[in-house]
This record gives structure tokens, C-alpha cells and sequence, in this order.
């Protein structure tokens, strides 16, 4: 269940992300660094945006694959999608620090943190899986 409401908020938070971060300051960038760097901003994200859906996605199929046998396939699912996802937020706020913008608006806000959640909850879920027992029928 914490894989996924986990990669559900990931999901949004890629969803979302995207748009509201360079939208506001379209205007700003272009007229400090020209056309090229705004279209190439925005090109990046809606890449990290993607990243992070599929992060989220990853993170929902790991969670049934956790309701399996393949509790270990499904660890291992969670921690390459939960990193990745995390990496894809941290260049995010990245990105945003480095266009000028390091007040960043209530949408970006709420945006960072449902991906946060999400990758925490998702680690939760792993940490919760690699202390079951597995049962074994024969």
C-alpha cells in the first residue's frame, strides 16, 4: 500500500513539475540568456517531469511485485526507481537555482514535496519489506 500512495505522489509530482517552474520565469530568462537557454530549460524539464513518472510508475509496479514471492526483486525495484526519482528532484532544484529562481513559488513547493513524500514513503515500504519473513509453502 506505502509503494503504491508512494508512486502515486511521484506520479504527480512529475506530472506537474514540468510546467510550473519555467512558466513563471519565461520571461525573465529569456531576456538575461537569450531564446536557446529557455528552450533548452524547458526541454530539460519535461525530461526530469518524465523521469519522475516513470519513477512513479516503477514504484507502483514494485509494489505488487512485493505482494509476491519476489520480495527482493521488488527491494531492488523500489531502490533503482526511488533513486532515480530522487536524483531527478534534486536536479530539478538544481536547475531552479541555477536559472536565478531560488524563491521558488507554492505550486514548485508543493510539486518537490509530493515527489519527496512519495520517495519516502516508497523507502518505507522497502525497509517494511526487507523485515517480513518470507513464507515459503512447499
Amino acid at each position: 500500500m506505502l509503494c503504491i500512495i508512494g508512486g502515486s505522489l511521484m506520479l504527480l509530482s512529475g506530472a506537474s513539475g514540468a510546467v510550473g517552474i519555467v512558466g513563471d520565469i519565461t520571461d525573465d530568462l529569456q531576456h538575461l540568456f537569450g531564446e536557446e537557454f529557455v528552450v533548452t530549460l524547458s526541454i530539460l524539464m519535461g525530461i526530469l517531469g518524465m523521469l519522475m513518472m516513470i519513477c512513479g510508475a516503477g514504484v507502483i509496479v514494485a509494489g505488487v511485485v512485493l505482494t509476491s514471492r519476489r520480495v527482493e526483486v521488488g527491494r531492488n525495484i523500489i531502490l533503482v526507481a526511488v533513486g532515480t526519482g530522487v536524483l531527478g528532484l534534486t536536479i530539478s532544484l538544481f536547475l531552479a537555482a541555477v536559472s536565478g529562481n531560488l524563491a521558488i513559488d507554492w505550486r514548485t513547493q508543493i510539486t518537490q514535496s509530493l515527489g519527496w513524500v512519495g520517495a519516502i514513503l516508497a523507502i518505507g515500504a522497502r525497509i517494511i519489506a526487507q523485515q517480513m519473513p518470507v513464507s515459503v509453502s512447499e
